[in-house]
């Protein structure tokens, strides 16, 4: 049986060192070949990164995975928490955003969080033999407890052993720990099995009293001393440092002249990793500008990601930096837009379904001739392509290296300008996390849009996180913005810095923790993988169970199509895209059907005239079914039964002649073929509803008739129509069936219709039950069973 060891690191305070701590120890069993991934249950965080399976995940989980070096799975970080204002959070739930929840309302909704949390530690449980657990803050936080799936929480469900981490340069180390320890129960106490300090500069002699003391105090080995890593440059989880903020000191400083480099600190800024090459590189004055600093003069500004789009550009707007950049640009000076920063360089930000906030328009600055149109579906997305330039922009990279093409470009409006130039194609690698469409702009069509200039050639816009990571592509970059480097300077490679950096934390943490006690608190955690589930069964949804179900926001969508499929008869003239289209079509034909037999043919009706006579054998039929109702003949006459002549795509579906009788499945049971028919109709309403379009189900209308008028022949090459199916957008969903609404008839509620072992014997019956268990109902007798005369 597999068995898997696990160990959380817990911080007394946040930024202890939590993320540092996990990401060297994922490297050291890495590099020992063992088989070892992170994982933190819940995550703060504006800095995230785009995993293998298309979610979202903190920035600080990826670093830890790139450690491990395995692939990155949502399942390392189930919940990630995006804060987009003092009060509420965008939620990312197992990769994918559930939508924004205020601090309240996500405290109600932890429950649910739960089971994600624990589901994707059982799957993850499943693959690797050792799990490293990340906390979130401090589990001191009281006022936190109730709930908590971050921290003692969650190491409480799952069994696991704690390490608590604490940082010394902040001073009050000792106080850190033996008050973070008063503050947890019995049962947490006996959970940590040591402490880890963090960040000690100077001599170790001088700390050693201390640690005694703190060993005699809380019974619990100090399992090491981690030294202050001076230049230990890694992916940040959330917070910029000040040494971030501010630049290096000039004894870094390279002697030729710098490109000055700024970039305003957005309150809500994400992603902040992408600017590591440029704080790094040594020809490079690299600044993020504070509020209410004075904007300095610069050769290249660079509008970064944010969390919330247009709360950002209020704020860029109030700190003068609209009038400074319109400055910039008049001297001549470079401006890059990445993501949120790309948003606000055009002329609108819409925000019609109040996704990030209170103000549905907000102006741009009016850079690009385009608008934002913010929407609930997010962009998660790879790229992996070319950064295309004039090639006299290319400077400093080998030529062998790079590919020449006069028919490449990087879709730039300066194209018109440079047609006849030589462009040179460079590696570029990057991701997209952006809820957003912009138009003309991009489209939805990434994978030719990486990267676009202004006519001017003075504005370059991407929504390419990691647009710098590549080498080749970063000094093309800085050529662009103006820097000269000399072409026998090495390029700064920041992957090949993390790599370097990994090691180095690796080997600190080799030399400076007892490895030994740390294997052997391992060996005490292990557990047979999902023994905790099956122990505490309801801990957990059923994607805890079994790697086969979907993940729980999936689940979630599907039973809401379900729920919300509607059979509508009101729509709006408007088309829908081609490749919607397909995809619901699709759908339709991926249905179950017996034997494999496909029963279905499918007749797109594009020609108005013929929409116009399928309308009038629907109306003469609707007339014909009014009077032989009889007495419900007005009722019926005022519902609307179609919406042939509104909705933006009509489908007739025949039912094949080509049906064998014989075909299993049909022998005894004929109907199946229309069974079938009804389970792809089904497939197709569901797809529609959960695209945001509506299906009309029309079935009234003579068969004969409709089939002739389409040319439908009968025998094995034809068939019989049996439904009309109207598509389209439509103003709003009905909140329920429309036939209930009108009172036409209320729906039986289940109990009703659900069994028990023998018709009619409702299983809340158990009087019914007994009865027919002792078979007192005979064919001599007449009883009501389960309310039916039986």
């Amino acid at each position: 049986m597999k068995t898997t060891q696990t160990l959380m690191i817990q911080g007394c305070t946040s930024d202890a060192g939590k993320s540092t701590l996990v990401a060297g120890l994922c490297r050291v069993f890495a590099r020992n070949h063992q088989s070892v991934a992170p994982f933190k249950p819940q995550n703060m965080a504006l800095n995230s990164a785009v995993t293998e399976d298309g979610g979202e995940i903190g920035r600080a989980q990826a670093l830890q995975a790139m450690a491990a070096k395995v692939p990155l799975t949502v399942h390392m970080n189930p919940v990630l928490l995006k804060p987009n204002s003092d009060t509420g959070a965008q939620v990312i739930l197992q990769g994918h955003s559930i939508g924004n929840l205020d601090a309240m309302a996500y405290h109600d909704y932890k429950p649910l969080a739960n089971r994600a949390v624990l589901a994707s530690f059982d799957i993850l449980s499943q693959q690797y033999s050792t799990l490293f657990v990340e906390g979130a803050g401090s589990p001191a936080e009281v006022n936190l407890r109730e709930n908590d799936i971050a921290n003692m929480g969650f190491a409480e469900q799952v069994d696991c052993p704690v390490v608590l981490i604490a940082d010394i340069d902040k001073g009050g180390v000792f106080a850190h720990i033996i008050g973070t320890l008063a503050c947890l129960s019995t049962s947490e106490q006996a959970r940590i099995k040591g402490f880890v300090i963090n960040r000690f500069r100077g001599d170790i002699a001088l700390l050693q009293d201390g640690l005694d003391w703190l060993e005699q105090q809380t019974g619990k080995p100090v399992l090491g001393v981690l030294p202050y890593l001076h230049g230990l440059h890694l992916d940040a989880e959330d917070a910029l440092s000040q040494s971030e903020v501010e630049p290096e000191s000039a004894s870094l400083q390279s002697t030729q002249k710098r490109l000055k480099v700024v970039v305003p600190l957005l309150p809500h800024l994400s992603n902040h990793t992408d600017f590591e090459p440029l704080r790094l590189h040594p020809d490079i004055d690299f600044k993020m500008v504070s509020h209410e600093q004075a904007i300095p003069s610069a050769d290249l500004i660079i509008l970064p990601g944010s969390k919330n789009v247009i709360w950002d550009l209020q704020w860029l707007k109030s700190q003068g930096w609209e009038a400074a950049i319109q400055k910039h640009l008049r001297y001549g000076g470079k401006v890059i837009g990445i993501c949120g920063g790309l948003q606000m360089l055009g002329q609108w930000l819409l925000d019609p379904d109040r996704i990030e906030g209170d103000t549905a328009k907000q102006p741009g600055l009016s850079v690009f001739d385009y608008t934002t149109t913010l929407t609930d579906h997010k962009t998660l997305s790879h790229f992996k392509g070319t950064l295309n330039l004039p090639e006299q922009m290319v400077t400093g990279v080998d030529d062998a290296d790079i590919d020449v093409d006069e028919t490449l470009w990087a879709n730039s409006s300066a194209d018109k300008h440079n047609r006849t130039a030589h462009q040179t194609s460079i590696p570029l690698t990057g991701y997209e996390i952006h809820a957003g469409e912009t138009c003309p702009l991009a489209c939805n069509n990434p994978a030719e849009q990486a990267v676009t200039y202004s006519d001017d050639n003075q504005v370059m816009v991407s929504y390419l996180h990691g647009l710098f990571d590549e080498p080749k592509a970063l000094q093309s970059l800085l050529n662009w913005a103006g820097l000269v480097v000399s072409e026998s300077r090495p390029l700064l490679d920041i992957s090949a810095i993390r790599e370097t950096q990994l090691e180095r934390l690796a080997d600190t943490l080799e030399a400076h923790l007892d490895m030994e006690v740390i294997q052997e608190i391992l060996k005490a955690s292990e557990v047979p993988a999902q023994a905790h589930v099956e122990a505490k069964p309801d801990a957990g949804i059923h994607a805890a169970h079994t790697s086969h179900a979907f993940l729980p926001h999936q689940i979630e969508a599907v039973y809401q199509a379900i729920a919300q499929r509607r059979d509508m008869r009101h729509f709006l003239n408007t088309p829908i895209a081609p490749t919607i289209m397909e995809r619901l079509l699709t759908a339709f034909h991926q249905a179950p059907n017996v034997g494999l037999m496909q029963p279905w043919r499918i007749i797109k009706i594009q020609e108005d005239g013929l929409r116009q006579q399928i309308h009038k054998l629907v109306e003469a039929e609707r007339i014909r079914t009014a009077d032989a109702l009889n007495k419900c003949k007005d009722d019926f006459m005022r519902l609307k039964v179609e919406g042939i002549l509104d909705c933006a795509e009509v489908l007739v579906i025949s039912l094949s002649d080509h049906r064998p009788k014989e075909q299993f499945g049909r022998r005894t049971l004929p109907e199946m073929d229309v069974a079938s028919v009804g389970c792809a109709i089904q497939n197709l309403a569901l797809a529609a509803r959960a695209e945001g379009i509506g299906l009309g189900w029309v079935s009234i209308f003579e068969p004969t008739d409709l089939a002739e008028c389409l040319d439908i022949p009968q025998g094995e090459q034809g068939g019989k129509p049996v439904a009309i199916l109207c598509l389209g957008y439509v103003k709003d969903f009905y909140p329920i069936p429309m036939l209930e609404k009108e009172n036409w008839r209320q729906p039986l509620p289940l109990d009703k219709v659900v069994y028990l072992n023998r018709w009619g014997v409702s299983e809340h019956d158990t009087s019914s039950i007994q009865s027919r268990t002792k078979n007192s109902v005979t064919k001599d007798q007449e009883t009501l069973v389960g309310g039916i005369k039986w």
